[in-house]
């Protein structure tokens, strides 16, 4: 075997006193290591010995961030280097993809093949963070994400089309974060599989329509919605946990209990129709309920056992419910709880 040379994976001779102690590991440990550097610093490594030009290709993680590994690296800084270092790289497999941009003037074309580089890599975790005055728009024309890989989706400050929330091709996601996205666009988010939902900060569609979460399999839901409609939760009955925050205006100007009875009314949800969140986290352990605007009703039956929503209540070990300082709150017997909830 040639001077210098070793079988992959196998330690290099061991080092003197002093010596390189990196350097002696062996390149899958490397490999792990190179995965928690930014991928600037990752890539510079390979002038450090022969040894070392090709381990950061083979990386487990590949950071696209600033050079403290916190802060969002500016776009354009970086468009190139990330267009030329993924050609270079190749197709080794990926456990984590992490892309955190900022700019004016993102080019999403860019992080949709970005993204699509990920899915080749059978990544299993991606984090696409962009941060910017507007959020990021994905095209009508950019597909769902398609992988049997991934578990874990991180996104924040991208305007979603219709589909891209559509995880019915990515068997295994069972953890969704969301913060400060765009909804309005979005037609549903679907997934079989999905455990944990954390939607942060998003705005929903403020028309008529609202978006479906059909996600029957979900154990814990983080939902804070600040802008737009309400969106309606389908049955879970694995819930655990609900957290949910409104703290956009979606109620009737005209009408402060119920259907006000105008067919054409956006604010109001007609009596015949069931509840928009209560399908979905009438059966947690835990369940909280808060709101930052306007005046709530809280329709609820004497009793839990009566209550079309809290048929389950003996499960219901934990219910809170918080109003905003100046937001009054009745509670009234009812059939059913109100619209706003």
């Amino acid at each position: 075997m040639p001077a210098g040379k070793s079988h992959k994976g196998a330690p290099a001779a061991a080092p003197a006193s002093g010596g390189d102690r990196i350097g002696s590991l062996p390149d899958e440990i490397l490999h792990r290591v190179l995965s928690f550097l930014p991928a600037q610093q990752a890539v510079q490594t390979c002038v450090l010995a022969r040894r070392w030009i090709h381990l950061w290709k083979y990386a487990t993680g590949l950071r696209i961030v600033g050079a403290d590994g916190n802060a969002p690296v500016p776009f354009e800084e970086v468009r190139e280097f990330v267009d030329s270092l993924l050609l270079l790289r190749g197709s080794s497999p990926l456990e984590r993809f992490e892309v955190k941009v900022a700019g004016a003037a993102i080019d999403v074309r860019n992080l949709r093949l970005w993204v699509r580089y990920g899915m080749m890599c059978n990544v299993q975790v991606l984090r696409l963070k962009v941060h910017g005055n507007a959020p990021a728009l994905l095209r009508f024309e950019d597909p769902p994400l398609a992988s049997r890989y991934l578990t874990k989706l991180e996104l924040r400050g991208l305007a979603f089309n219709k589909d891209f929330l559509d995880f019915s091709r990515c068997p295994a996601i069972q953890d969704l974060i969301i913060k400060e996205c765009s909804f309005k666009h979005a037609e549903r988010i679907l997934s079989q599989s999905l455990k944990h939902i954390n939607i942060v900060r998003g705005i929903f569609n403020n028309l008529s329509s609202r978006t479906p979460i059909h996600t029957p399999n979900l154990a814990s839901l983080k939902l804070h919605v600040s802008g737009g409609r309400t969106p309606i939760l389908d049955r879970m009955p694995l819930m655990v946990s609900a957290d949910v925050l409104i703290s956009s205006c979606d109620s009737c100007s005209r009408s402060d209990n119920g259907d006000c009875g105008d067919e054409s009314c956006k604010g109001c949800i007609p009596n015949d129709t069931s509840s928009v969140l209560l399908h979905g986290i009438s059966e947690a352990e835990k369940l909280l309920l808060a709101s930052g605007s306007k005046t709530v009703y809280l329709q609820l039956k004497r009793s839990y056992s009566c209550s079309p929503y809290f048929k389950h209540h003996a499960y219901l070990k934990d219910l809170l419910i918080y109003m905003a300082a100046t937001c009054p709150v009745y509670f009234q017997e009812g059939l059913e709880m109100l619209p706003y909830f």
